[in-house]
């Protein structure tokens, strides 16, 4: 049974970017592994909640949304990823993950996103899967996929028609964040505008409504990749 395994850098990123992938991946058989790197404590919000009470609240959400898509959860909670001890720390239980699990296919945030934390994230699944490798683990496949701002040039789309309600509902398990956020409209129009605008000669499947949106990176190129790479600052 081959694997997957998501990982993203807060507890509703996997939700809100690439939750079909997730729950399509866990429909067809695969064993579906998600990481969280952040314990979300660093959220923007509008109603009053101590740091300790939101970390608990949202570790609690991303157990209800892990329900929902079917994955097996590894919730780091890090306090976030800005120090060279918490990127260590995540390399090296990422590296561990990597090496027990040997995914044959791993998911991330694209290395051009604007937001910090997913760039470092993604930095630091490069770093560790090296080091798994070197370790004699098998390179997988890597996926790069869209967030704060789409992958400029993704070479695939993957339809999670079927599997937008069940995306939906994950994503609306983190009521501390679409309180006052509106990730639920953000993702149906992403995910919507994924499936209907393609590559210039790409013919669009009429029967793909709702598409998720990833760079490939074949196995031998990710080392080439990860050393072209520094999440230090």
């Amino acid at each position: 049974m081959p694997t997957l395994m998501l990982v993203g850098a807060h507890p509703d990123d996997i939700a809100i970017f690439w939750g079909g992938a997730a729950a399509r991946h866990a429909d067809e058989g695969w064993t579906v592994v998600g990481v969280t790197v952040d314990n979300g404590a660093g959220s923007p919000h509008s109603f009053e909640m101590d740091k300790e009470s939101l970390v608990a609240r949202r570790a609690e959400e991303l157990a209800w949304e892990a329900m929902r898509l079917g994955y097996r959860r590894e919730h780091f909670a890090l306090p976030g990823v800005k120090t060279s001890a918490t990127r260590a720390e995540a390399v090296r239980r990422l590296t561990a993950l990597f090496a027990a699990d040997a995914p044959q296919r791993v998911i991330t945030h694209h290395l051009e996103e604007h937001h910090a934390t997913h760039a470092i994230v993604a930095k630091l699944v490069l770093r560790a899967l090296v080091d798994a490798h070197a370790g004699g683990a098998a390179m997988p496949e890597l996926w790069l996929g869209d967030g704060w701002e789409p992958v400029h040039y993704p070479d695939l789309r993957f339809d999670v028609t079927a599997y937008m309600n069940v995306k939906m509902a994950a994503i609306a398990m983190h009521g501390s964040q679409i309180y006052d956020t509106p990730y639920l409209m953000g993702a149906w129009g992403l995910n919507l505008y994924r499936a209907g605008f393609a590559s210039s000669h790409e013919v669009t499947d009429p029967k793909m409504v709702f598409a998720e949106a990833y760079q490939r990176v074949e196995p031998e190129d990710v080392a080439e990749l990860a050393a072209a790479q520094d999440p230090e600052p």
